[in-house]
């Protein structure tokens, strides 16, 4: 969601103001930008401060403690959290996550000219991650079959470390030595993961920092640009937030244990200095627009603010909740793209009651289809025997693929700078007679 381009509004004077300012409904719009995710979160909290072992059965066990036969049933449901536990997680990703990439597909391919308009998002790039995910699958699959399988390359990789514990990048290296095909085809779903999760941090906060923007311009209120920078603040020390919660989690894997230490005491530190600049920044900026603009703030701009602070909070206390991270950004999506589709056929749709409603239903539908075949299909088909790459890596190198271009997608889609794009958004508010 990029709608910065909607508030460069001058010296911030108020804009029209409209008798309808909301996508869906107020309270929905409250749900979904914010409001939901916030008091799921403080209640996991809330929770967890009470009952301090309640969700120890989330959280993986200590990769150091040793495995018997008796606590591992042959599937490695002791190394992981159990899926049982989060079943109902899954089934959520399943309605809500998959539709909220389909919507953007749906949106980006089905808008005449858009094709021709960005062709980098629309054809260059799905080309190019498609490629490298389909020459990590041939460089496993032709590894495996001249020996060079996950078994081989764990043997040599652990081999290495036991050699130079102090020297993970030796491991790596000897693995490309040994197993070079595997571990090419191991690099490049590693890559792309890794830049999945680096641009995670910017689309977060990207599209909550977009719906802050929307919200503000539907109550007609266009911001100064010194506004937007002291709100954008705590967008932009969030995105840095993420990162270092990214490569913190990673540095026990590539560091030794005092430099492991060393990076989430200085995240830490980030961290605490993050919400503490940031926050009193952001309500000063909120602050100036109101009053420069006459107008107050709707919640629903400010909840999208707010949710991104305990977001972080709560994968820093309980980091494998980051899934729910997942879920909340979908949320704050999905009103968008089916505004933007009843907007599209306001004028095709006949008059009777519920036509509009069950046009979306159907569309939500066709979303979550087109979901689940991409990411769940794969997996319960359990095609990956012949691959050489067990079903869960698919879905991920799947799912990296699908993330990345979302990414890029987003970009295109959401350029409120376009006169198209505010058309589709904005076409049902209807002005206000002063």
């Amino acid at each position: 969601m990029m709608a910065s381009g909607s508030t460069t509004g001058g010296k911030g004077a108020a804009g029209p103001q409209f008798k309808n300012p909301r996508l869906v409904t107020p309270l929905a719009d409250g749900i979904l930008v914010g409001g939901l995710s916030i008091a799921v979160i403080v209640v996991v909290l809330l929770v967890g401060l009470v009952m301090p072992t309640a969700y120890d059965s989330f959280s993986p066990p200590d990769p150091s403690a040793s495995v018997t036969a008796a606590d591992d049933d042959g599937t490695g449901s002791s190394r992981m959290i159990r899926l049982d536990h989060l079943a109902l997680i899954i089934i959520l990703q399943t309605m809500i996550n998959g539709p909220h990439f389909m919507g953007s597909y749906w949106m980006l391919y089905s808008t005449p000219g858009q094709v021709k308009r960005y062709p980098w998002s629309t054809i260059y790039m799905p080309i190019l991650l498609v490629g490298m995910a389909l020459l990590s699958v041939v460089l496993v699959a032709i590894g495996a079959s001249m020996g060079q399988d996950a078994a081989s390359f764990d043997t040599v990789f652990q081999q290495a470390q036991l050699d130079n514990p102090s020297g993970p990048a030796s491991a790596v290296l000897a693995s490309f030595q040994q197993v070079p095909l595997f571990a090419g085809g191991r690099a490049i779903s590693m890559l792309m993961y890794a830049a999945t999760l680096i641009y995670l941090a910017w689309h977060y906060n990207g599209q909550a920092w977009g719906m802050t923007a929307s919200y503000c311009y539907m109550a007609g209120i266009r911001l100064h640009n010194s506004d937007r920078q002291l709100i954008r603040s705590g967008y932009r020390a969030m995105t840095a937030v993420h990162v270092c919660w990214v490569l913190m989690g990673n540095s026990r894997m590539f560091a030794s244990p005092d430099t492991a230490e060393n990076i989430t005491s200085m995240f830490v530190t980030l961290m605490v200095l993050s919400f503490a600049v940031t926050i009193p920044l952001g309500i000063w900026g909120f602050r100036r627009a109101a009053r420069r603009s006459g107008r107050r703030i709707p919640i629903r701009a400010i909840l999208p603010w707010m949710a991104v602070y305990f977001w972080y909070l709560l994968i820093f206390i309980h980091p494998y909740f980051f899934v729910l991270l997942q879920l909340f950004h979908a949320l704050q999506y999905l009103s968008f793209p089916f505004r933007v589709e009843a907007n599209r056929h306001a004028a095709r749709i006949d008059s009777r009651p519920g036509a509009t409603w069950k046009r979306l239903l159907l569309l939500y539908l066709g979303l979550l289809a087109g979901g689940y075949l991409v990411f769940d299909l794969p997996p319960v088909l359990e095609m990956m025997e012949r691959l050489a790459i067990r079903p869960f890596e698919l879905a991920a190198l799947v799912a990296s693929v699908i993330n990345i271009h979302h990414y890029f997608a987003d970009g295109a889609i959401w350029k409120i700078s376009n006169p198209d794009v505010r058309r589709d958004l904005f076409s049902h508010l209807v002005h206000r007679k002063t």
